[in-house]
């Protein structure tokens, strides 16, 4: 409903003209609104939080119900996000990579390798604190969520919009169950909720990506405005995951290790070690004239430090050892100290290959949230997911 536009909207209207006609006129920017299809009281409830903003321009994320301001002030960027009666849900303010927990960066680095960054916001304001960054990799845009600890919580890719010409992100925001739209809540029934966020894909479409908890499976679900499902997959809530695969043909890469450091080789065996499908090490055995000899290698042919003694040639043999809370490595419970305090164990284990353990997963809970821990074998921390 378009209304009268009050003296502190006119305002707003005065910064959205401050901006560059490119700026104005970029179509990457074309689901920005117009002054007059704002309405009064969420330009008002803006102007509250940021009196001396001196630039802002809106976009609607729920048609006539979510809006959200990108926000320019003299010290910083940030978007609010309102809802058509003023109710301001959410603030989240831009702020430097450094200024991130240590887990959110160890998982954009371990995770994204080589990604550009684009910006990082801090939820300042909301019933979820947390963060909020913006990659580009591999060509694509990802909007990566996390809690308040820096844990894992979702991501998305190709929103709408460009980063960086007036505000500090494309809009995007978590939104409660009460907030969804009803198509989207009938969709859910027998579902337990666990959380959402609400985006915009590369043509203006809204995107609800939401979390929930089916006969206990974790899915997450990808609807559109009217409660069809566009996407779903389980979440996986395993422990380590950790298995073998005989290799029947050798991949080129270890063809061409073996011809340099094995000439004349004959193979005995050859193993994937698998981590949550990925390939992260290679065993191979081979015969060398009368000679055995066997390498280990990681995923891209290189020697791993941890080399098979003398006079060993037998495949790798994999173990996966659940663990209490008392036979947890001392470097774990510290970090889980430190970092999750009051936590309770719900499951943990570690993996290990020939004996040397390579991954440690855990899963705990903090009042009524569970979180899965990855450490290396180690006991360093590797990621943070909320389950």
């Amino acid at each position: 409903m378009k209304t009268k536009i009050s003296l502190i909207a006119f305002v707003s209207v005065l910064a959205l003209n401050a901006c560059t006609k490119d700026q104005n006129v970029d179509p990457q920017n074309a689901s920005t609104l117009a002054p007059q299809e704002v309405p009064v009281l969420v330009t008002q409830a803006v102007a509250t939080v940021y009196p001396k903003m001196t630039a802002v321009d809106y976009t609607s994320l729920q048609t006539n119900s979510i809006y959200v301001a990108n926000v320019t002030t003299p010290v910083t960027e940030a978007q609010v996000v309102v809802s058509n009666k003023g109710i301001v849900k959410e603030v989240a303010v831009k702020i430097a990579k450094a200024d991130l927990p240590a887990a959110v960066i160890t998982y954009i680095d371990s995770n994204f390798p080589g990604a550009t960054f684009e910006h990082a916001l801090k939820k300042t304001k909301g019933d979820k604190l947390g963060f909020r960054v913006e990659l580009i990799f591999n060509k694509e845009h990802y909007s990566i969520f996390f809690d308040e600890t820096g844990a894992f919580l979702n991501q998305v890719t190709g929103l709408q919009g460009k980063p960086g010409k007036k505000g500090p992100a494309p809009a995007a925001t978590e939104i409660a169950l009460a907030d969804l739209p009803a198509p989207v809540q009938a969709a859910l029934n027998g579902m337990t909720f666990k959380r959402a966020i609400l985006t915009k894909d590369q043509n203006g479409v809204a995107v609800y990506h939401i979390h929930v908890d089916k006969a206990g499976v974790l899915l997450s679900l990808d609807l559109d405005a009217n409660g069809t499902v566009l996407k779903s997959k389980e979440v996986s809530q395993k422990g380590a995951n950790f298995t073998k695969i005989d290799l029947t043909t050798l991949p080129a890469g270890l063809t061409s290790f073996l011809n340099t450091n094995a000439a004349g080789f004959t193979v005995d065996y050859a193993v994937a070690i698998k981590k949550d499908s990925v390939i992260v090490e290679y065993h191979i055995g081979v015969t060398i004239g009368t000679a055995k000899k066997e390498f280990h290698l990681d995923a891209n042919f290189q020697l791993l430090k941890n080399q098979p003694t003398k006079g060993g040639h037998t495949p790798p043999n994999v173990t996966i050892t659940n663990l209490t809370a008392s036979t947890l490595p001392v470097a774990i419970k510290t970090y889980l100290d430190t970092n999750y305090a009051g936590w309770a164990l719900v499951k943990a284990a570690s993996a290990a290959v020939d004996s040397v353990v390579k991954d440690y997963h855990v899963v705990i809970e903090v009042a009524t949230k569970k979180y899965l821990l990855e450490f290396d074998g180690d006991g360093k921390f590797e990621k943070a997911v909320v389950l």
